[in-house]
């Protein structure tokens, strides 16, 4: 019972890290990560771990705990196993999973099973899950294409379809995809402001860039590649002129 009571508390504190308004990923995976070696014989749990390991960064045990999921209740995860193998580099097992997954999508909208607002979700995370592995950009590109066309005004499949465009090389029209993510959103985003720091440095408006780049990472600490980008980026930013 007191294993129990930890686990479950360890995966609450997972949960208000995540959901709080700077997270410290690290820490909400140190706090999963003691979930499950507690109750890592009770599958039940382990499949309510899933999407915080992916939510947090820990794509190698999501993917565990998807599969767990699976066993359990039938029902195939594989978008969410998709985009986590394409994060731990398995480009060909990914895109397995994420072609299956829009197989099945389509099916399942064709039939009247899913809306149109499931299938163009469906659409949008695989397209994303491409873009960010700068994998099958071109195709991932009709794929959010289609998305934003059954949903116009979703601030995420907007943003997705600005780091499409970022990855083709196309600044301007990132940019502007990725300023409207914003607007829509209302609020400051820090995926969506590191998307934009990435497009403004390639695009060569450094300080604006900077700015951008370290708004995210005020907001999100753990993104490694908004500190990586800003890392680069400063090297190649002149230094401030003496009034």
């Amino acid at each position: 019972m007191r294993s129990e009571y930890v686990a479950n508390r360890a995966l609450r504190d997972a949960t208000d890290e995540l959901l709080s308004s700077r997270p410290h990923l690290d820490r909400a995976r140190a706090h999963l990560d003691l979930a499950f070696r507690l109750r890592r014989d009770d599958p039940r749990f382990v499949a309510r771990l899933a999407e915080a390991y992916q939510t947090a960064g820990g794509f190698e045990r999501a993917v565990e705990c998807y599969e767990t999921e699976t066993k359990l209740t039938g029902k195939t995860r594989d978008l969410q196993i998709g985009y986590c193998l394409l994060k731990l580099g398995k480009a060909g097992a990914g895109t397995k999973r994420l072609e299956r997954a829009l197989e099945q999508a389509a099916a399942d909208y064709a039939d009247g099973d899913i809306g149109s607002a499931e299938y163009a979700v469906a659409l949008n995370d695989a397209g994303y899950a491409f873009v960010d592995a700068n994998l099958r950009v071109d195709e991932a590109l009709k794929l959010i294409e289609e998305a934003v066309r059954l949903d116009p005004l979703q601030p995420a499949f907007i943003d997705s379809l600005g780091w499409a465009y970022y990855r083709q090389g196309k600044y301007e029209d990132a940019a502007f995809q990725l300023e409207r993510a914003a607007r829509l959103l209302g609020r400051r985003d820090a995926e969506i402001l590191w998307h934009l720091g990435a497009v403004h440095a390639q695009a060569g408006k450094l300080r604006r860039a900077e700015s951008e780049l370290r708004e995210a990472l005020a907001l999100d600490p753990a993104n490694s590649e908004a500190r990586r980008t800003l890392r680069d980026m400063l090297r190649e930013l002149p230094p401030p002129t003496m009034a």
